[in-house]
């Protein structure tokens, strides 16, 4: 383990990390509450975790309808179920990107996570009977030692069992994008 990969690993820098992390994700929580009061319809969002929050949507897409971001990075299922509202019910979607459950696999199995991710699709349904439901597969994680990693239950045998089964939820179209990468 390199110099670099070992303060990581440190007590203090992980507390110092998780504080910080804390903070931006209320500051985001915070500030798509007051974007929400000026959505427009109809609409497609894209919620998960920090892939969604950071992917260039408005340059790479192009859509008749409004796109809204509503990533959040570092967050898990269990995060986005109790922000649902605020992510994705409150814009009352028409389409819905969803890419949650990578931040689960660091303290839960993979069956807990999708029993996770499964509640949050109920409660879409439930809210916005009307929204179209894309579900996107975990992505596979770099295992190189070059790459810090923390030390959780992350590990690509875990996302593939999750995406094992994701891909029995019913009422939501399936997004492969695992295979392709």
């Amino acid at each position: 383990m390199s110099a670099i990969q070992e303060f990581f690993q440190e007590t203090k820098v992980q507390a110092f990390r998780r504080a910080i992390l804390n903070d931006q994700q209320k500051g985001l929580w915070s500030r798509y509450e007051k974007l929400n009061k000026t959505v427009s319809h109809p609409n497609v969002v894209f919620a998960g975790d920090s892939i969604t929050e950071f992917y260039p949507i408005h340059e790479l897409l192009s859509s008749k309808f409004k796109l809204y971001n509503r990533g959040i990075h570092g967050i898990t299922s269990l995060q986005l179920r109790a922000h649902l509202h605020n992510q994705i019910i409150d814009l009352i979607p028409d389409k819905l990107f969803l890419l949650i459950g990578i931040n689960d696999l660091k303290t839960h199995s993979p069956y807990e996570t999708f029993l996770s991710i499964d509640m949050i699709i109920k409660d879409i349904i439930k809210e916005c009977p009307q929204t179209h439901i894309y579900l996107l597969s975990i992505l596979p994680i770099n295992t190189t030692s070059d790459f810090i990693h923390s030390s959780n239950k992350r590990s690509n045998q875990a996302i593939i069992e999750l995406n094992n089964y994701l891909t029995t939820l019913k009422d939501v179209d399936w997004i492969d994008i695992h295979q392709k990468l």
